[in-house]
């Protein structure tokens, strides 16, 4: 099965889990799930949504890689095309030089042999001038001929460079289509994770109304119990003194204890952004407040900024502003800058992830931290830079 067929049917295996997930909720008719049973199935949602992103970095990736190789290709042909056409102006001007002398010669006939004999010096020179006048007209020739092998050579260049940019036209399209369907899955699962999440605050909200409602039942109950008790206590009392002296009255005495149950319910403000540790070379610590400056600007896929991004594009964008141009896919970033160790990571450093092959780049700001655009839908943030598939980490500049 072929990568974009798997793709195209994985909107049918995206549902399978809730869809168990939302069985087990319709045990009984009607019943809603419990706070637990969608919260389990959000969290299923969302590692499938963290699955499905790797895979559309991957397909953006693979589509920005695809873009930069359709341009090399176009570049290509068009620098065919100019040299070619210099080939055959400079091949046209040759031919006119010697078609003319060759005219002139046939036209001058033995004129030529007897002036060059009057005008020379000495008696080998005649000999000599129409010997050189057929060398020039050889050497022309002999060029025509090597500029004519020269095109033709060019001409069958020009055409495999126009098969391998119609080639690359092709495969822009393939993975840019490919791109399309990953997205459409993508927004399928955030959706679902949305549906979830309120499903989820929906389950609380009715179980804290129950918790709520049982409470307040049996404070009631409690009061009612505690009331009955009292009552009977002062029953017995007054029969009590009335059997023991009818001249004295009893005195009631009653209490009443009530018991009110308050929520202490705190918010703690979201947290900042991470101050970014000390870079130690001064253009990875532009880089790194280029990066953050870019925090809560949306995803867009092939974006390299100012006003959204992709993950590498991200990167690129940064470190541009520091003076270094970086390769555009993560990928090509990966594969070309220089290795560190996790041990040597310093801000600045990009950290990549993805599995069977790297699609994913995040830029290291200090205190195990990265800030990234992580996928569609989300903004640049700062985040952990842990996650199962980091695959290393490599120095720009």
């Amino acid at each position: 099965m072929t990568r974009s067929t798997s793709i195209a049917r994985r909107p049918w295996a995206i549902g399978a889990v809730v869809l168990a997930m939302l069985a087990i909720f319709a045990t009984d008719a009607g019943a809603e799930p419990t706070s637990d049973e969608a919260r389990e199935a959000l969290e299923a949602a969302e590692q499938r949504l963290d699955q499905l992103s790797d895979e559309f970095n991957g397909a953006v990736d693979a589509y920005n890689q695809a873009q930069e190789d359709l341009e090399v290709a176009r570049q290509a042909v068009s620098e065919a095309e100019a040299e070619l056409l210099a080939l055959r102006q400079e091949r046209s001007l040759l031919t006119d030089a010697t078609t003319s002398h060759i005219r002139q010669l046939h036209k001058l006939g033995p004129t030529v042999e007897l002036t060059s004999l009057f005008s020379a010096t000495a008696a080998g020179d005649a000999g000599q001038r129409s010997a050189m006048l057929r060398r020039v007209l050889g050497s022309q020739q002999t060029d025509l001929e090597s500029l004519g092998a020269t095109a033709v050579s060019m001409e069958a260049a020009e055409a495999r460079l126009v098969e391998e940019r119609d080639a690359a036209v092709t495969q822009a399209a393939r993975v840019e289509e490919q791109r399309d369907r990953m997205e459409e899955t993508l927004e399928a699962q955030e959706e679902e994770v949305e549906e979830l999440e309120v499903t989820l605050a929906s389950a609380i909200s009715r179980e804290e109304a129950e918790r709520r409602a049982a409470e307040e039942e049996a404070r009631r109950q409690a009061a009612a119990e505690a009331q009955a008790a009292r009552e009977a206590e002062q029953a017995e009392r007054q029969a009590a003194a009335a059997a023991t002296s009818t001249s004295s009255n009893g005195s009631n005495d009653t209490s009443s204890s009530s018991t009110d149950d308050s929520n202490d319910t705190s918010s703690s403000p979201s947290p900042s952004p991470p101050t970014p540790s000390p870079a130690p070379r001064a253009n990875a610590s532009v880089a790194v407040e280029a990066a953050l400056a870019q925090l809560g600007k949306p995803y867009q896929w092939g974006a390299t900024g100012p006003n959204s991004f992709d993950c590498s594009g991200l990167m690129v964008y940064a470190w541009r502003q520091a003076g270094v141009t970086l390769p555009r896919t993560s990928a090509s970033q990966f594969a070309n800058l220089r290795s560190v160790s996790r041990s040597e990571l310093q801000p600045g450093d990009l950290v990549f992830a993805g599995s069977p092959r790297v699609h994913h780049v995040g830029m290291y700001i200090g205190s195990g931290q990265i800030v990234h655009s992580p996928r569609a839908g989300k903004p640049v943030e700062t985040r952990s830079m842990e996650r199962s598939d980091i695959r290393g980490f490599g120095r720009p500049g």
